[in-house]
């Protein structure tokens, strides 16, 4: 019996209305579908495999016409995702037509069990992969006999041909497509690795070093550096004090007292050099407990017929440097204590000289005529009048008036022709470079020695950094600078002012000018004579003064007062006038209030300790020796070693000081003593 087909619309045009099929064309398998009427079957003109689809109850049926389903027909499920037509005609003749569509390929039987099946595992709550099972699903190809899917998660797995089959019949495979989807996320799970969570970048103690480096308390994105309220900075450097045994009364060979003028330690040993007015350098044991002691003198050298304002050790400590007032500098052979070559080129007292910590062979020195010199002792000199064996050199390059303004000339009343150069030192992270001071302002340059100067009018420096707001005139009068010390990493730089303060650059960033300062209310520079050093671990900085004490500050940033301005106005009884405050600043207006300096109303200030007792007149140099000691020289004839630690086995760090701070002058048990000031 044919099925009556004349009343029934068609859903999709003829092939002949279509438009070629090309590569870009959508193909009619996606193409919208309606719902046929019930009792209808829709009609669709698949182009699958370049073959349209027939849908006939007889052999005699044309591509154009549609079938309508009577009750002795049977929907199968066929391959290729598409359904047949099982109809039974007259004769009982069974007629199989394939690739028609009942319904559209998002309303198909597989399609829809998937749909129930994800939505099933989703609520289950999984997790992991179950979240990926939500995304939509199209059937792709036809394998045999089984139904393909492509399902997030099973990807190339098959549903074989039972649940392919309750599928199509209508059949509930809930339960099995869960497990099977389950066992698959398993193996998945055995089969690839777990990866990492991604941590959150923490910050690490290593930020500090950068802060370090470019000289500031924060850096964009972190915290700034506050003040730690729990630590005390006390504990650093309270600890200090000296016996009669560490002082060492320094003479003359006849016997008269030398006045000293420089110290310095050596690099590999526990002895230090002091070279005094009357041109000799004597090695003293910092050591405690070794032969022949702090008081007595190691080793003498003659080195100039004039006094010795610096020294300098080569990195190895075989060669000793002097920088004399007779305008010359000498290299010495410690092991046979002869002179071995003389730096002649300045024509004024050189003041400081520097071996180069990268290589022996050269040095610097700088000199109150203002000009500063690099030497070579691998050049070839001249022999010297005053031995064989000696080798006279002249500079390799100089840097002449380094400090001198260019329109000084101009100046009423004419300036100095000469600024003296007051120190030099070589930058250890800025492979040759040095940095230098001079006495008419806080300006510190930093010069390339291998630039040649010598052919500029005008010196041309790498960097020089920005002068302090309480230095610039006309409201302020300018400052020079006495010495420069460097940390042992590089990244600060300390400088001792004429204005009673020590000022810290950032070596990296010194452009800005000083980022820090330290301020003693007994810290006094009245002379060019009071300097600064670092302690080989860079936890400590010691300075003379002229008030007769030295000097010890903790250089961890974290000490710094960043309220003391502040807390001096709030509070001005807690901060005395020392009596001598005006008189060594050379003005009323020198201490903002009380102690407290005008310099902590433009950046923080760090505190220290005065060691007391122990000097009689002006602290001039210090030094650090290689085991943690201090040893400072004075204008009373002597050099004094502060030690830290108990006396005895068992003591504890500040032990002995307190007992020497708070113990009496009962039967003499101070006597000859000094010892670090409780800090305020």
């Amino acid at each position: 019996m044919a099925a009556n087909t004349e009343n029934t619309p068609p859903l999709s045009p003829p092939l002949s209305a279509r438009k070629p099929s090309t590569r870009n064309s959508i193909h009619a398998f996606f193409t919208p579908r309606h719902r046929a009427p019930l009792g209808e079957v829709p009609s669709t003109n698949s182009t699958r495999n370049g073959t349209p689809a027939m849908v006939s109850s007889s052999a005699n049926a044309t591509p154009t016409q549609h079938a309508t389903p009577t009750p002795n027909t049977q929907v199968m499920a066929g391959g290729g995702g598409g359904t047949g037509i099982k109809s039974s005609g007259l004769g009982g003749i069974t007629t199989t037509t394939k690739n028609v569509h009942l319904m559209s390929p998002e309303d198909s039987p597989s399609v829809r069990v998937a749909k129930k099946a994800r939505r099933s595992l989703f609520q289950l709550g999984g997790g992991g992969e179950e979240d990926a099972l939500t995304a939509p699903t199209t059937p792709t190809s036809n394998r045999g006999s089984g139904l393909y899917m492509s399902i997030p998660g099973l990807k190339g797995k098959r549903l074989f041909g039972d649940l392919a089959r309750k599928a199509g019949a209508g059949g509930n495979v809930l339960d099995e497509s869960v497990d099977l989807m389950r066992q698959q996320q398993h193996q998945q799970q055995e089969e690839v690795p777990l990866k990492e969570p991604v941590r959150r970048l923490r910050p690490t103690t290593n930020n500090r070093v950068l802060m370090r480096m470019i000289g500031s308390g924060s850096v964009t994105g972190m915290r700034t550096q506050n003040s730690h309220h729990c630590l005390d900075w006390r504990t650093e450097v309270e600890g200090f004090h000296s016996r009669p045994e560490d002082s060492h009364m320094v003479y003359t060979t006849d016997g008269r007292p030398s006045l000293p003028f420089t110290a310095k330690a050596c690099h590999q040993n526990s002895l230090v050099g002091i070279g005094d007015e009357s041109g000799g350098v004597r090695l003293i044991e910092s050591e405690k407990g070794l032969s022949p002691g702090f008081s007595k003198v190691y080793l003498g050298i003659i080195c100039h017929d004039n006094a010795v304002f610096d020294i300098s050790w080569s990195p190895d400590d075989h060669q000793l440097a002097t920088a004399s007032g007779d305008q010359t500098a000498r290299v010495f052979d410690v092991s046979t204590q002869t002179c071995t070559n003389i730096l002649a080129g300045h024509r004024s007292s050189v003041k400081q000289v520097a071996f180069n910590p990268r290589n022996p062979n050269i040095l610097t020195t700088c000199a109150r005529d203002g000009n500063i010199h690099i030497w070579d002792l691998r050049c070839v000199g001249t022999p010297s009048e005053l031995g064989r064996n000696i080798t006279e050199h002249k500079p390799v390059n100089s840097i002449n008036q380094a400090h001198s303004e260019p329109d000084q000339k101009k100046s009423y009343p004419p300036a100095r022709p000469d600024v003296s150069v007051t120190a030099a030192v070589w930058l250890i992270n800025r492979e040759n470079t040095i940095a230098t001071a001079c006495e008419a302002n806080s300006c510190v340059k930093i010069w390339d020695i291998r630039s040649i100067q010598t052919r500029r009018k005008t010196p041309a420096a790498v960097e020089f950094s920005a002068t302090p707001a309480h230095h610039k005139p006309p409201k302020h009068r300018p400052f020079g600078l006495n010495s420069l010390s460097l940390s042992p990493d590089g990244t600060r730089m300390y400088a001792m002012c004429r204005d009673s303060v020590v000022y810290a650059y950032a070596t990296s960033n010194i452009q800005n000018g000083p980022i820090h300062a330290y301020s003693h209310p007994r810290l006094h520079a009245s002379t060019f004579y009071v300097k600064t050093s670092v302690s080989r671990d860079g936890r400590l900085l010691g300075t003379g003064s002229s008030d007769g004490i030295a000097v010890v500050f903790p250089t961890d940033e974290k000490y710094l007062d960043p309220h003391a301005y502040r807390s001096a106005v709030r509070h001005p009884e807690d901060y005395p006038v020392p009596p001598r405050a005006s008189s060594i600043l050379g003005t009323p207006s020198g201490k903002a209030t009380g102690g407290i300096p005008a310099v902590a109303k433009y950046m923080k200030v760090g505190k220290g300790v005065g060691l007391v007792r122990g000097h009689e007149k002006e602290v001039t140099d210090v030094t650090w020796s290689l085991n943690g000691d201090l040893v400072a020289i004075s204008d009373d004839h002597q050099a004094r070693c502060w030690r830290v630690g108990g006396d005895e086995e068992g003591q504890g760090i500040t032990q002995a000081a307190e007992e020497l701070r708070d113990g009496g002058e009962d039967e003499g048990r101070r006597w000859g003593c000094g010892w670090a000031s409780k800090a305020e």
